[in-house]
């Protein structure tokens, strides 16, 4: 008997080349990106490439209802988020500059918690944005025309973007099943596609877990949004919240006080060359609770985990997760063991095995003292991923590949003082013959 197709796929995603997902912005010279490839993007990418196998879909082609049932049917195709990264609901509040490790630990998830003063220093917490910390950060990419009378920049003609470096890995999920999804394959995504956009993608079967537990009675559902979310009131109106009759089971009720930022999202439509209509939407880490009968409040959490919620659902809008406690912050992995080597020796042999060439080995110079600036004056807080991430987003670390950008996040987060100071010492004195032998990078 042939067993039944998994309920769900599991994508991973590995750049080959700069992956440039703009975000729609003012006019300016300066392009940004979003810091994962939205499920509207890995569709249209898919999109593509079908039609690049089977031809345009319509009259005359016998494959279009196999294009139906993939893109205009049930699937729905989620976003890939870069390994190791996190999102911080907005649910969460905590201190803006943190003066301690106290500080820096202290988090209050108001969505199960009350407080909304930090213990240590005093001071008001503040409400987080539902920032995505991304290990690396995103690469930084400037360039200009050049006249070709003069050789010369011309005025006025200077471009920026970001984009996330080749070699970045990222993983998601594709809700529903289909033969054609199953197969590996190389895709391109986002735009720049020039000098960018391919990446390889895989995927296996997957088997959500079960759902959680119902709250206990009198306690609220806590919903989280894993992607950005559009809501609609009965007349077509946006709202940040889900509409009760249009999103919710009969019997819910969604409590006031919902933790919740705006957000516009635009697109463009590859086949029909029109841009897409912009959309007001809830951002990802949006919070909200919902009270009902247990009953109704295990059957909507069981939907909403499947189906998601909200429209543009089969482009990765309106993801879910069930909260069953207040969240906290990742911690980095604990350093593997050295054998009895020194642990501060392993550190620095990992900095000169990641092979930076001379501009990389400058930047890490200089970003491992501004870190030791930025110590001293937060009173000796480890290195904080927020910082560590705004250096790698440095015009001068756009050439670091993603590997590196990600070994270099997991080595020097949560660095102390002490260790920091000894490393910037063996960095500083790491002659130039010793990263040329461990560079093929020097030698070309």
């Amino acid at each position: 008997m042939t067993p039944p197709p998994p309920p769900a796929l599991a994508v991973t995603v590995v750049a080959r080349q700069r992956l440039a997902l703009g975000v729609a912005s003012e006019v300016g010279y300066y392009t940004a990106s979003h810091p994962y490839v939205p499920g509207s993007v890995l569709r249209g990418a898919l999109a593509a490439a079908w039609i690049t196998e089977h031809g345009p879909p319509g009259h005359g082609n016998p494959a279009t209802d196999e294009f139906r049932t993939l893109f205009d049917g049930h699937i729905r195709y989620g976003h890939l988020l870069p390994d190791g990264s996190h999102r911080t609901p907005l649910s969460v509040y905590r201190c803006k500059y943190p003066t301690s490790d106290a500080c820096h630990d202290t988090v209050v998830d108001q969505a199960f918690e009350t407080g909304d003063h930090c213990p240590a220093c005093g001071m008001r917490l503040e409400q987080s944005r539902g920032d995505l910390d991304v290990p690396g950060g995103l690469t930084r990419i400037t360039r200009t025309s050049i006249d070709p009378t003069t050789g010369r920049a011309k005025d006025g003609e200077l471009y920026a973007n970001s984009a996330l470096p080749a070699g970045t890995t990222l993983s998601g999920l594709i809700h529903g099943y289909h033969p054609w999804l199953a197969q590996p394959r190389t895709l391109w995504l986002g735009g720049r596609r020039t000098v960018g956009g391919q990446a390889e993608l895989t995927t296996t079967p997957h088997h959500p877990p079960a759902a959680p537990p119902a709250p206990e009675p009198g306690q609220p559902l806590v919903v989280r949004l894993t992607s950005p979310a559009v809501f609609v009131d009965p007349a077509g109106r946006p709202r940040l919240e889900p509409e009760p009759t249009l999103d919710l089971t009969p019997g819910a009720t969604l409590l006031p006080g919902a933790w919740t930022r705006p957000v516009t999202w635009a697109g463009w439509h590859a086949a029909s060359r029109l841009p897409k209509p912009t959309d007001l939407c809830a951002e990802a880490g949006s919070t909200y609770r919902i009270t009902g009968p247990p009953d109704i409040l295990a059957t909507l959490a069981e939907r909403l985990g499947r189906d998601g919620i909200g429209l543009r659902r089969a482009e990765g809008f309106g993801s879910v997760t069930i909260a069953t406690g207040p969240w906290r912050p990742a911690h980095p992995p604990p350093q593997p063991e050295t054998d009895g080597a020194d642990p501060l020796q392993a550190l620095h042999n990992k900095l000169v095995d990641l092979r930076l060439d001379d501009p990389a080995w400058r930047w890490l110079t200089g970003a491992l003292r501004a870190l030791q600036i930025e110590q001293h004056r937060t009173g000796g807080a480890p290195v904080h991923a927020d910082l560590l991430n705004g250096l790698l987003s440095q015009p001068t670390a756009a050439d670091l590949s993603g590997r590196q950008r990600t070994q270099l996040h997991a080595a020097l987060v949560g660095l102390t003082p002490a260790t920091l100071r000894d490393l910037t010492t063996l960095v500083l004195a790491t002659p130039a013959a010793d990263r040329r032998r461990s560079s093929p990078q020097a030698t070309r």
